[in-house]
């Protein structure tokens, strides 16, 4: 497979000079050709993206936050997500679609196989970019504040319960 500093190239978006250059980039700080090319601005990220997406015949999708259900975000951890780059978008029946930045990583696809056995579904992957990947990375903040405050709320009723003499629920009034 091809990377995408070569595929560049043989477009003619860079030359054989800079090929070089960034891949040396790429070797010597252990990082991915998608961060480099960004960085050194060589293309635009959802040109590169949609480069990458044909390049590997995974589909590109752009999702907003708000489509994300904060119920489907408990599919991965948070932790996993952040680590993997990879983030559940939908669940359809026993599929989940999942948004993954490095999908070609085979420690990524190892890792969305392992959470898909132990959640007993299937994954149906996306590429997704970086920016749509860290918008939608916010959305567990949310998901915690929600569980946060559904936790306060149940202490509240269990001390409220406490309080009542004889330990019997009082009608409301």
């Amino acid at each position: 497979m091809s990377s995408l500093i070569q595929k560049l190239l043989k477009k003619g978006i860079i030359d054989r000079e800079k090929a070089s250059r960034l891949e040396t980039e790429v070797k010597n700080n252990s990082r991915k050709e998608e961060e480099v090319i960004l960085d050194n601005n060589i293309l635009e990220e959802n040109l590169l993206f949609s480069l990458k997406s044909e390049e590997r015949k995974i589909p590109l999708k752009e999702v907003l936050p708000e489509e994300v259900p904060l119920k489907i975000l408990e599919l991965i951890p948070e932790d996993s997500a952040k680590y993997y780059k990879m983030i559940p978008l939908a669940k359809k029946e026993d599929v989940l679609e999942v948004g993954m930045v490095y999908p070609e990583d085979l420690a990524n696809q190892e890792a969305l196989k392992f959470l898909s056995r132990q959640g007993k579904w299937k994954s149906q992957v996306f590429l997704i970019t970086l920016t749509t990947f860290n918008r939608l990375l916010k959305q567990y903040r949310t998901l915690r504040k929600e569980v946060e405050k559904a936790l306060g709320e149940l202490e509240k009723d269990l001390e409220a319960e406490k309080v009542r003499p004889g330990g019997l629920p009082t009608v409301a009034e």
